[in-house]
């Protein structure tokens, strides 16, 4: 099976007030000559996946490879690291389930050739989410709630996988959404509240390849995903991380994310996810950087970085990318493009080819 690549990319541009000024114009700009390069860091691309099933603690008749089998896969599709998310609903955790985990833990964490984060993917009425960078173990009865205030990593997963009921994708069936998004969120039930995301799982293999034929809304899930994570960011003022995910439960173990992390452990992962230094798909669309008129002349912010642009963000990338600010297509581009701020909060990203680029953020 072949992915359609995509890319998510995060930076972000600040500056310290907000203004009530119209929005002003933009200009296209070529800066494919410009010196604009990303200044010299210690971050390097880590490539692997956050959602993979497991077994066990999942149930062999469900998901069929082993924390042995998946890294044996892994390694040879040259990943670097893995978020293992064996399945958690409210009637399974207990005893039985935490000794599993525990055991998945501990086998995972010893594997030396490539990072495997043991975390779960969490299933309610509410909505699915990866949840990891914590023992699960120990959470309250609240669990996202206790996730975030230990602080966790959570993504929402395939946020609008409504039904669709595709002959032979098992899953369209099945309304596995983020009820927050797809209908309303619900102040007596905490787990409906975004503000308890850190990231978005804009692209999943299974849900993403049946939303190319069936469209509900008009519109594919990933499509949704991003701009229900684009409006998230304008409402909330913060970060919000792209990420892509296999969903594996049977033998497809692939690239779907990479992170911009200062070392191969499991805390540089989860650093790099949780400051959205992230690129999904691949990284055709990773040279994007951003040059604040604010900032000192040779900074350029790199994914997941700060630039400050009260009046004008200048966007490079190599080559040709599409264009969307504040999720409107603002079409196709050479080599970057100056935008006037207004001093105003904007959302940027690009598309090159089949590559999908995240958030750059100006004045958040």
């Amino acid at each position: 099976m072949r992915i359609t690549r995509s890319l998510a990319l995060l930076s972000l541009v600040a500056c310290s007030s907000r203004s009530t000024s119209p929005p002003t114009s933009s200009r296209p700009h070529d800066a494919t000559t410009d010196a604009a390069r990303p200044t010299v860091d210690d971050r390097r691309w880590l490539v692997g996946d956050v959602h993979m099933h497991v077994s066990p603690p999942d149930d062999p008749a469900d998901v069929r490879m082993s924390v042995t089998q998946i890294a044996d896969a892994a390694r040879r599709a040259s990943l670097d690291f893995l978020v293992l998310t064996p399945h958690l609903w409210p009637a399974r955790r207990g005893d039985d389930f935490d000794r599993a985990w525990r055991a998945m833990a501990k086998q995972a964490r010893s594997e030396r050739s490539l990072v495997m984060i043991p975390g779960v993917e969490w299933s309610t009425g509410l909505g699915h989410f990866t949840v990891a960078g914590v023992d699960v173990t120990q959470l309250g009865p609240v669990f996202l709630s206790a996730a975030h205030a230990a602080g966790a990593l959570i993504s929402v997963n395939h946020p609008f996988a409504v039904p669709t009921r595709l002959p032979g994708i098992h899953a369209s069936h099945y309304d596995m959404s983020y009820r927050a998004w797809t209908r309303a969120a619900d102040p007596a039930k905490p787990e409906t509240d975004p503000a308890l995301i850190d990231s978005v799982e804009v692209w999943n293999v299974p849900l993403g390849l049946a939303n190319v034929i069936s469209r509900p809304g008009g519109q594919t899930g990933e499509e949704r995903a991003w701009l229900a994570a684009d409006r998230t960011v304008h409402e909330q003022h913060r970060r919000i991380a792209a990420v892509g995910g296999t969903d594996n439960h049977q033998l497809f173990v692939a690239a779907t994310t990479w992170v911009l992390a200062r070392e191969a452990t499991e805390a540089g992962v989860i650093e790099a996810l949780r400051a959205g230094a992230t690129c999904v798909g691949g990284l055709e669309a990773g040279t994007l950087r951003v040059h604040g008129d604010a900032d000192p002349v040779d900074a350029w912010a790199r994914v997941g970085d700060v630039a400050h642009a009260p009046h004008t963000a200048t966007l490079a990338w190599n080559g040709v990318a599409r264009l969307y600010i504040d999720g409107v297509d603002r079409g196709e581009h050479t080599g970057g493009f100056v935008h006037e701020t207004g001093n105003a909060l904007h959302t940027y990203r690009i598309v090159v080819g089949a590559s999908r680029c995240g958030f750059v953020y100006a004045n958040l």
